[in-house]
């Protein structure tokens, strides 16, 4: 693996250990899963407005367009679970399934207006360039390659890190008076909805960021499985955020040892670590403990 590879997967997974404890006490798994899915139709309006990556510019428009559609999705899916009968759960799901959806279907339109403006120079350099493109967005979207990771996107990655931690850092007493105690919020002056906003916003930052390297389908896991295990181990909060860290990175190296060992995806390998280690963990906290 090559050098920029290597610390944009240590810079997300460090943002993924830093967030996670949060997102697992306020039970937000499935709201990044949601954010993750919903990211697709950020992908499909990126495309059918000519931003397929193939440019400097076109990627950095294309992440524009994902960044703002997910965390729209993101507050969506906070201001319907206030409003649906279902609560959160019915919310993700209605988000998860129209995005995924305006995804797929703007995805056909780009295909078709793409074959329809080059009919009869299907053969051509340009047009197998684009289709090639288009196609390489679309799997990276889904499934992540941390190891088409360029010198740039990792100082993205590992500046977007920094800076999102650094919010919630500086946020870190109402974001902690909300995961533990939010009932008495008001009392204490704190505004639970604005603070709810501002992590989702992060989260959905977040998990956009963690795309590149796990894709829309696990992205997701980066940010609930550090926490999870690391709660599973310890109840007290001060340490659990530091496992969730440390479990992160632990998963990263091994998942990049084992994913370059054995020839597998990089992303899906650090999740699969992670997955052990929360294996571990549970194993632990319920029987050895």
């Amino acid at each position: 693996m090559s050098w920029p590879a290597i610390l944009a997967s240590l810079a997300i997974v460090t943002l993924g250990g830093g967030l996670s404890v949060i997102v697992v006490l306020k039970r937000l798994a499935f709201i990044g899963q949601g954010v993750s899915h919903a990211a697709f139709g950020g992908v499909g309006i990126a495309l059918v407005v000519g931003l397929s990556g193939a440019t400097m510019a076109s990627t950095i428009g294309q992440g524009a367009v994902i960044i703002a559609f997910s965390i729209a999705a993101a507050l969506w899916i906070a201001a319907l679970s206030k409003r649906s009968a279902g609560g959160s759960d019915t919310a993700i799901g209605v988000v998860l399934a129209v995005s995924m959806a305006i995804g797929f279907i703007l995805v056909q339109i780009a295909s078709e207006r793409f074959e329809a403006a080059h009919e009869g120079h299907d053969h051509s350099l340009e047009g197998m360039a684009h289709h090639e493109d288009s196609h390489h967005a679309m799997e990276e979207i889904l499934f992540g390659d941390v190891l088409s990771v360029t010198p740039n996107r990792a100082l993205v990655a590992i500046g977007a890190s920094v800076v999102i931690l650094a919010i919630a850092w500086a946020m870190r007493r109402k974001l902690l008076f909300w995961a533990f105690d939010e009932p008495v919020c008001g009392a204490f002056g704190v505004r639970t909805d604005r603070v709810q906003r501002a992590f989702l916003i992060m989260l959905a930052l977040s998990i956009v960021v963690a795309m590149q390297m796990a894709g829309v389908v696990l992205a997701s896991a980066i940010f609930v499985l550090p926490g999870a295990a690391a709660l599973n181990l310890t109840g007290r909060l001060r340490p659990a955020f530091a496992l969730s860290v440390a479990i992160a990175i632990i998963g990263a190296i091994g998942g990049m040892l084992v994913g370059s060992g054995a020839g597998m995806p990089i992303g899906p390998s650090i999740v699969g670590v992670q997955g052990v280690l929360y294996a571990i963990s549970f194993a632990y906290g319920r029987v050895l403990k």
